[in-house]
């Protein structure tokens, strides 16, 4: 990108998130309205955001190198210096996310009679955060995020304490960066190349979570072949899970912040993102055309069997929303199931035929109008769909 376009760019950026702080109350009349406001909002956001900045952090992004510079370039004693320099920078950029939308709920529902208490949890997260990224993993502590929904029940800075007291018994553990292992860098790289590569040719069901082995031998054998391949690829994504916890959290963070914004839109929105890590079975049978013909069944059976089961799962996502204190009204399960249609439609398209752009002139832009045909396949039933849904119910 040029420089001016980059210009461009940030000026536009900074107008839009900047508009709650500049011309707030329209932004409050448009997402908020007359609806009543829950005292603890902000801090609902508060919470979700640091568990989502948290729960990033703990996938420790920053492990990575290149093999040549391991190879001829590694003789300095750098690389701590590097990977510490790039764990900052994420878990600085994380954050920073979420004390932002924490402004932005503050300015538009209002911040806590008291900033001590939000703040000093925000610091002992954030903190904490930080010392357990640089630290080796250890079983269960993608869920630790989770814990932050205690802070909603007990006081902040009782939680706030427990968090400052956990990230100093941990800032004592050997760092990351100086313990990382040749191996651990050169396939951390070789992931991040592959999302990369992914990206720029548009081929973004790739990014989707790979499969882990199932301790179940017999998993795939006997009849309904489909459904147990389906069941057996949504168990070995079982590593995702976490996700559509955390989106239900921010559904309800964003009911409580946004309460006129309708629930159908929010259930719908979310159950899409929950339910697409695990169409990963499906998107990999239609991405490798060798796949595809190593399961000899329709594409009508296949698709309608996923369609079901990932429809029960959208099913148990919203049970899981509505316990959480958000209203599932009849057109919210209506754009569950909507999302979950959508989800298979997305993935079960065929790989980007690049030859035909389509090239339309709009306005003087050149819009490639084939590809992007290729590329809202899925989001626009979606679309679709939760508008008749908020239209009908």
């Amino acid at each position: 990108m040029k420089r001016p376009d980059l210009v461009l760019s940030l000026v536009i950026a900074a107008g839009i998130l900047g508009s709650p702080f500049y011309n707030t109350a329209l932004v409050r009349e448009q997402l908020i309205g007359s609806a009543p406001v829950s005292a603890l909002g902000s801090v609902v956001v508060l919470c979700t955001g640091l568990a989502l900045a948290w729960r990033s952090t703990l996938r420790r992004g920053y492990l990575w190198a290149q093999p040549a510079t391991l190879t001829w370039g590694d003789f300095d004693g750098r690389r701590p210096v590097v990977l510490t320099r790039r764990l900052l920078l994420d878990w600085a950029a994380r954050f920073g996310v979420a004390a932002y939308f924490f402004a932005v709920s503050g300015m538009l529902i209002g911040f806590p009679a008291s900033l001590l208490g939000p703040i000093a949890l925000y610091l002992t997260v954030a903190a904490l955060a930080l010392v357990m990224g640089r630290r080796p993993p250890f079983p269960g502590e993608s869920l630790l995020p989770l814990t932050l929904a205690f802070a909603l029940v007990v006081p902040l800075w009782t939680y706030a304490l427990a968090a400052g007291l956990a990230a100093a018994a941990l800032a004592w553990s050997p760092p990351r960066p100086h313990t990382a292992c040749r191996r651990t860098l050169v396939r951390q790289f070789t992931e991040r190349m592959v999302r990369r590569t992914s990206a720029a040719f548009l081929d973004v069901w790739a990014l989707l979570p790979a499969g882990r082995p199932v301790p179940w031998r017999i998993g795939l054998a006997g009849r309904f072949v489909v459904t147990r391949y389906v069941v057996m690829g949504t168990l070995a994504r079982r590593h995702a899970l976490g996700l559509p916890v955390f989106l239900a959290l921010a559904v309800l963070a964003a009911h409580v912040t946004f309460p006129a914004v309708s629930a159908v839109w929010l259930l719908g929105l979310g159950g899409y993102l929950a339910l697409l890590p695990f169409t990963a079975p499906v998107a990999q049978l239609h991405r490798v055309p060798a796949l595809r013909r190593w399961l000899d069944v329709p594409n009508l059976r296949l698709h309608a069997v996923t369609c079901g089961f990932l429809s029960l799962l959208a099913l148990a996502w919203a049970g899981v929303v509505l316990l959480l204190g958000v209203p599932v009204p009849a057109g919210a399960l209506v754009a569950v199931l909507v999302a979950a249609l959508s989800a298979v439609r997305s993935v079960t398209r065929g790989p980007l035929d690049f030859s035909s752009m389509g090239m339309v002139l709009y306005e003087g832009v050149l819009i490639p109008a084939g590809l992007v045909r290729q590329l809202v396949r899925g989001p626009d039933l979606l679309v679709i769909g939760l508008v008749v849904a908020s239209l009908v119910f």
